[in-house]
């Protein structure tokens, strides 16, 4: 099986603001929630153990596992640029920062490149860790891609309204190809 859990709340996602690659750290309901998803997965045995080298995720993955893990800068969230820090209530800003990642422009990362990385990422997971159980904390763009790649690549996929993942949230794949 493949387990994947978004990285704890901080502050920035309590008040709604993009975060990006902005490096926040988990609050305390971002612990509690780690604490929540170690206590969930406590009888899962993994073979691989993978995250996003940024802090908030870090620190999510340390408390849920206490295994070796390996930072894979391919989980890092997508650059927002210029738009870091933006409120995410504003559809207006909103609007500005999609279109930014959709040109990669004003310093953001085009949403090209990071379906790319991510991508790479998800046939690696697929290829070397068929039939094993891997846990992967990431942030909430890059697991709408993973659930994009996990659940057959749909044609009609929307990246804006599907797979809306709670802080600390769980997502859970078959890992065996058929």
């Amino acid at each position: 099986m493949i387990y994947i859990v978004r990285q704890g709340e901080t502050d920035w996602n309590l008040f709604r603001r993009a975060n990006g690659v902005t490096d926040t750290y988990l609050n305390q309901t971002g612990i509690a929630q780690a604490k929540l998803q170690a206590k969930n997965l406590r009888s899962v045995s993994f073979d691989a153990c993978f995250c996003s080298p940024q802090t908030r995720a870090r620190q999510t993955c340390e408390i849920i596992y206490q295994g070796p893990i390996v930072f894979d800068d391919r989980l890092v969230e997508i650059n927002c640029g210029e738009f870091e820090g933006t409120d995410e209530t504003d559809a207006e800003k909103m609007k500005l920062v999609w279109q930014a990642i959709m040109n990669g422009d004003k310093g953001a990362e085009s949403f090209k490149a990071f379906m790319k990385r991510s991508l790479d990422f998800c046939d690696m997971i697929a290829e070397k860790y068929n039939g094993k159980n891997v846990l992967i904390v990431t942030h909430a763009v890059n697991i709408r891609v993973m659930d994009y790649y996990f659940s057959g690549k749909p044609k009609d996929y929307d990246f804006i309204k599907r797979t809306f993942i709670k802080n600390g949230g769980l997502l859970t794949f078959e890992n065996s190809k058929t």
